[in-house]
């Protein structure tokens, strides 16, 4: 096989209903110079031959081969199916294969398709959905997406059946939609490119460049993926870059900042939000025999799992099955027992999750016992029975800056940590630490490991990834203040006033004696905010243009905000005048800077108390003199009481600053505690608010079906109308039908014509308005009254032109004793 006749990447394309027309109109736009193969999932009846081949080879210059057994894959070539089987890529073959689904659903399976393209091309795959009906499709394109292939789908207007391309699209792994013009156009575009990104990578590695994008990220989702690992970020933007057709970094990084929606694109691309029910069986078959003997262990008390990264939910779904099993109580009644909290950044993911609908294909890895008793398959669709899904509560959550849920007894957490760095590793595997109870299990990825907390656990088996928590180890839960809990909401501060203006203190006093000791200073609070300033302290801060809000003792340069964070505390401590260290700072006629506070004490209720901070200043000249020298003048005995001083000042800071720092340590504490506490009370209400949800689904559900109900009804009542309508229009006899006030609504042509009717709105108008047909006639209308009176049948004979007629009227009833109206017939008559 020639250089030329390589294939670099295959296209599987999936077609059900209107996808042969889509199908033809792509293949007719296919180039023929790619080196690419296309391989077609296009659903046949197996009771029928198939003219695929033929008629696709009137529509291109590519080569069109039904697949009999093993064919080699070539470029420039379309692969078609025999009916009734299955297509597979393998080891550079089109593989004709036995299908493995249920009889009843679509064959070639797409999803098996797109699935082993995946495994084989990786990066180098295509996946495209055309018009069809169901969902065939939806999961296969995961597979390529998960490995950083391409995925289209066709846009509705073009397809002549939406729902296949449609499915495809909610499930959000779709790149492009486009017609089928239009997918063979972008084929071109995106696969005559080669796929060398060697400089692409060294230009995405430029730190500048790298942030901006990365910040951007961050402030359009509240989310940091700083580190996150450079391989999958370089890759995920690549991926990006060639969906829409960007060449340099930098090109990309301004269209990011015009377009919002590619952002959300690619903040999706790297959320990687893949994953299917019972991935690796073996592992989990470990995890449920240790499940059987934790649950056995547990005296009865509820088994809460929190599956962090949850994506769409098969993860949760698949622990509730297997926990509901092990329980062996209907899972309508396992709400007591099993609380699982299934969590993810990506609310798309979280929606299709609560749905519990899946493309009929997801059932494939669910073992049979658990997916006949949880599960319900129709309109190939598998939905999850409603009394699984009140078992698992999906909520919004970020594992890296959020609070860890408490007291958790199983965290599934896999295939996520793969994607972070080891800093970013330690930090979410703590928090799990934190969630875990005592001998809680840790059910990870084929690929992962505890890393740098392997003291904290026990390795279940080594058959899996499953770790017990040791409950032998202990573990500072304060720790997790490193890691951004969020802090107690802050209580509501008093409005910041220096003491000059309570009452207690007369104001320009104040202003007078503050100047005179500290001419260059401030007046900080308890609080470090500056409430007044002295004199021009610029040269000693480092306030720009760029800052906004209250100034603290944070707005002074390095060296001097920590002597004010210490000092403060300290002269209020110690009720006294506190100077701190000399610092080196060049300035305007100085060299060296210290601060000197005096703590001050309003005499009010409020008991605020406030440091009067003198900014002071030295210019030392260097003295050229040594050191024996100066010690013979006796300075060296000064210097070294002046260094003791200040050691001892510094000690006396650092005391108060650990002993704030204690002071902190039990605020965290209590702060943890409360955080806990509420996060207990939200996920009560989410619970409630699901429940609630659950309950408003299912009667929508059921009003839905209602609506069905009448709308059959409705048009089966047009239909009889349209039967009543012609019988009476057909009658020879006179007929007139009356309600219970005798008003006339419906007659015969005969009636109309005898009584000289016309129409009046709804009806013809009341049966005394009617023209009588001949004078003998017998009165209509006390003949009505007499029925409606006496519920039963009058009649009345009379006599015209020497023939007899007979005028009869007949009550009729709803429900057997509700009058509703009359009929009024007159037989004898031609």
């Amino acid at each position: 096989m020639g250089e030329t006749n390589t294939v670099q990447t295959v296209v599987g394309i999936a077609a059900s209903a209107g996808g042969l027309e889509a199908m033809s109109l792509m293949a007719h736009h296919l180039p023929t110079d790619l080196n690419c193969a296309y391989v077609l999932a296009q659903h046949m009846s197996s009771h029928h031959a198939s003219m695929l081949q033929t008629l696709l080879s009137r529509e291109t210059r590519l080569k069109v081969l039904t697949v009999e057994d093993k064919t080699p894959l070539e470029a420039n070539a379309i692969y078609v199916p025999v009916p009734g089987s299955d297509l597979e890529v393998r080891d550079g073959m089109v593989l004709r294969c036995e299908p493995a689904g249920r009889p009843a659903e679509p064959k070639p399976s797409a999803d098996r398709l797109f699935r082993s393209v995946a495994e084989s091309f990786g990066e180098h795959s295509v996946g495209v959905v055309l018009s069809g009906t169901g969902s065939d499709g939806t999961y296969g394109v995961q597979d390529i997406k998960e490995v950083g292939g391409i995925t289209i789908a066709q846009d509705t207007s073009s397809a002549k059946y939406d729902t296949m391309p449609s499915s495809a699209v909610q499930s959000g792994f779709i790149d492009m939609v486009l017609s089928p013009r239009q997918i063979g156009e972008h084929l071109r575009q995106i696969l005559a490119r080669p796929r060398d990104f060697a400089d692409l990578q060294v230009m995405i590695e430029q730190p500048t460049e790298y942030d901006d994008l990365f910040q951007m990220l961050q402030s359009h989702t509240k989310v940091d993926f700083r580190q996150y690992k450079e391989t999958t970020v370089s890759r995920r933007i690549q991926r990006r870059m060639f969906v829409k057709g960007f060449d340099g970094y930098g090109d990309y990084v301004a269209f990011c900042k015009e377009n919002t929606g590619e952002l959300d694109a690619l903040y999706r691309d790297l959320l990687i939000s893949v994953t299917r029910f019972f991935r690796d069986p073996d592992q989990y078959e470990v995890l449920r025999e240790e499940l059987a003997r934790y649950v056995a262990a547990t005296d009865h008390r509820p088994i809460r799992v929190w599956v962090p990264g949850c994506a769409s939910g098969e993860e949760p779904y698949s622990i509730a099955f297997i926990l509901c099993d092990l329980l062996g109580i209907p899972a309508s009644e396992a709400g007591r027992a099993i609380q699982i909290f299934a969590t993810d950044l990506d609310t798309a993911a979280l929606a299709r999750g609560r749905a519990g609908l899946y493309p009929a294909a997801a059932s494939t890895s669910i073992p049979e016992h658990l997916r006949e008793k949880f599960t319900t398959q129709r309109d190939s669709q598998l939905r999850i029975n409603p009394e699984v899904r009140k078992l698992v509560l999906f909520s919004q959550h970020d594992v890296i800056q959020d609070p860890p849920f408490s007291d958790i007894d199983l965290v599934s957490f896999r295939n996520a940590l793969i994607y972070f760095e080891s800093a970013l590793q330690v930090k979410v595997m703590s928090r799990i630490l934190y969630a875990l109870r005592p001998d809680g299990l840790l059910f990870l990825g084929t690929s992962e490991n505890v890393g740098k907390l392997d003291a904290y656990f026990t390795a279940v088996t080594d058959q899996a990834k499953l770790f017990r928590k040791s409950a032998s180890k202990s573990f500072d839960r304060t720790s997790l203040v490193r890691f951004g809990i969020p802090q107690r909401r802050q209580r509501e501060s008093r409005e910041a006033r220096g003491p000059e203006n309570d009452s207690g203190v007369n104001g320009a006093l104040f202003e007078t004696l503050a100047m005179s000791v500290a001419p260059t200073g401030f007046l900080a609070s308890e609080q470090k905010d500056l409430v007044r300033i002295f004199g021009d302290i610029s040269a000693f801060t480092r306030v720009t243009d760029a800052v906004r809000g209250r100034l603290t003792t944070n707005t002074l340069k390095a060296e001097l905000a920590q002597d004010a964070a210490s000092l403060i505390p300290l002269c209020l401590k110690q009720k006294s005048a506190r100077k701190g260290l000399w610092r080196v700072m060049d300035g305007a006629g100085f060299n060296r800077v210290r601060l000197r506070g005096y703590p001050i004490q309003t005499p009010t209720e409020n008991d605020m108390r406030y440091v009067l901070v003198s900014i002071e200043t030295q210019l030392v000249q260097h003295d050229a003199r040594s050191p024996a020298e100066k010690d013979s003048n006796g300075q060296g005995a000064v210097y070294l009481a002046h260094v003791e001083n200040e050691l001892a000042d510094a000690r006396e800071a650092l005391q108060i600053t650990m002993e704030e720092l204690q002071a902190s340590n039990v605020e965290l504490q209590s702060t943890n505690e409360e955080v806990q506490s509420a996060n207990e009370e939200l996920q009560s209400t989410n619970e409630e608010l699901e429940t609630t949800n659950e309950e408003l689904q299912s009667t929508n559900e059921e009003l839905i079906t209602v609506n069905e109900e009448l709308l059959i009804n409705t048009d089966e009542l047009n239909r009889l109308v349209v039967v009543q309508t012609a019988i009476l229009e057909s009658m020879l006899v006179p007929l007139l039908a009356l309600d219970s006030r005798l008003n006339i609504k419906h007659a015969s042509q005969p009636a109309i014509a005898l009584f000289e009717l016309t129409a009046h709105g709804a009806d013809m108008g009341h049966i005394s308005q009617a023209s009588l047909p001949s004078p003998g006639f017998p009165n209509i209308v006390k003949l009505c009254s007499e029925v409606l009176a006496k519920r039963t049948t009058q009649t009345v004979e009379y006599e015209v032109d020497g023939a007899v007629h007979t005028l009869s009227a007949a009550p009729y009833f709803i429900r057997d004793t509700e009058l509703t109206g009359l009929v009024v017939t007159i037989e004898g008559m031609n």
